[in-house]
Order: structure tokens, then sequence, then C-alpha cells
């Protein structure tokens, strides 16, 4: 069986955290393949650990993006472990792939008319939307166990249905959804959160492909989210002159 590759973005306090992790989770006999950290410096403090299974990549993170997910298809089996206070990588990468799949379409990202209702919810001036079922400081590096931390009791939520859910309730603000596109971070091993490359590969393939009409605005909802967090963007293609 072919171990997974991972991908970390950062080589600081929290990269280097979660490569020690999935190296003692290899040395425990977790399937663990190559270990990629992405880092803008030369030698980022991860580079202190010391593992066959480790590569260091100095480069910025939109510049790997570029490259990177170009090569991923939908059926890798890659993990990418996102940096915890960046985690819009993927959909930036998104924002400049698309364009090129498309060049008949114009893409960009559309402020959301209605709030989802979690305890905590912003909508930023420039278009993403961060939410949360938490109203509490969350720990960083909390895996989301079904017995909440916080609160001692049952975890019923689950942000990425909850996203679903507030996907069908944007109709009625006029912002019908064409697609969602969900990467979620969930506990992999070791207390390492990861989602799947693929499904960035899927979301590409996915909205490329999408039919548009003249003048109709096509949305999709993209975003990455664990169980309690989240960052969402509504992306909008148009062809010809937006009357929406």
């Amino acid at each position: 069986m072919v171990a997974p590759r991972f991908v970390i973005f950062g080589g600081g306090c929290y990269g280097s955290f979660y490569a020690r992790q999935l190296i003692r989770a290899a040395d425990a006999g977790v399937g663990v393949g190559e270990i990629i950290v992405v880092d803008h410096n030369e030698s980022p403090p991860a580079t202190s650990l010391v593992s066959p299974l480790l590569r260091f990549v100095a480069d910025d993170w939109d510049s790997f993006c570029d490259a990177y997910f170009d090569t991923v298809t939908d059926d890798s089996l890659d993990q990418i472990v996102p940096p915890p206070f960046t985690p819009h990588l993927a959909l930036r990468w998104l924002l400049r792939r698309l364009p090129k799949d498309r060049p008949d379409l114009t893409w960009e990202l559309e402020p959301l008319r209605r709030m989802p209702g979690t305890p905590y919810q912003n909508q930023s001036a420039a278009g993403p939307m961060t939410l949360s079922h938490a109203d509490w400081i969350c720990p960083v590096h909390c895996v989301e166990p079904d017995t909440c931390p916080a609160t001692r009791g049952r975890r019923y939520w689950d942000l990425a249905n909850t996203v679903r859910l507030w996907a069908d309730a944007l109709v009625g603000a006029g912002q019908e959804i064409s697609q969602t596109h969900l990467f979620q971070c969930l506990h992999y091993t070791h207390g390492v959160g990861t989602y799947p490359a693929a499904r960035v590969a899927a979301a590409r393939n996915a909205m490329a492909a999408a039919k548009s009409q003249p003048g109709i605005a096509t949305r999709f909802l993209v975003g990455t989210v664990s169980r309690f967090h989240g960052a969402i963007h509504l992306l909008k293609a148009v062809a010809g002159t937006d009357t929406v």
C-alpha cells in the first residue's frame, strides 16, 4: 500500500509541530510517506528535525501552490496540512487558476448576503466570511473530538453540514449556489489535521466545467473548514455583462 505524502505550509512553530508529529506517527507504524515542508526561509526552525521522510522547499506559498496543484489529480493520496491562521491557500490558487482554465469568464469574490447564524460570524469587506460554532477560544491543536474539551458535552455540530444547509438558504437571498466545495481539515493522526489535495483538484475540474449563460452569474461556495471553524468565500463567474 502506498503511503500518502504530506504537504506542510510553514516551517515555524506550527509546521515544526506537525512535521515532528508525523515523524512520530511513522515511527509508530502509521502510513506516512514523504513530508514536504514549504517555507519562504532557507532555514526555518523545522530544519532542525532529522528524518529521511522530510524534504524542505524554500518557496513562497502561492508560488509553490501554482506549481504543485497543477500536478495534483483527483485520485491523489496527498494530504494538505494547512497553516492554522492562513487557511485560504487553495482558494487563492483557484482564483489564479480558473481564469486560465476559463478565460471566457470573469471570476471574482462576492460578499455573502445572508449570515449563517453561527455563534461567531464575520463578513469582511473583501468578500470572505469567517465563522465558528465556538464562542470561546479553542486550542490551536485541538483534534475536535466528539466530546468537546471546552463544553464537556457532546459535539453535535459539524461546520461542513452547517455550510451546506446555509448554501440552500442563500437562494432566498438571491445568491443561488451552483456548486459547493469544502476542504475540511480533520484529524488525521497524532494531532495533525489535514484535507485531501484531491479535493482541490476535483473542485478545479468541476468549476472549470460549469456551464454559464451570458449575463448570468454562476456562483460557487468554496471554503476551508474544520468541524468548528471556517473561512468561506463566494466566487462569482460571469460570461458577458452581469445583470444579477
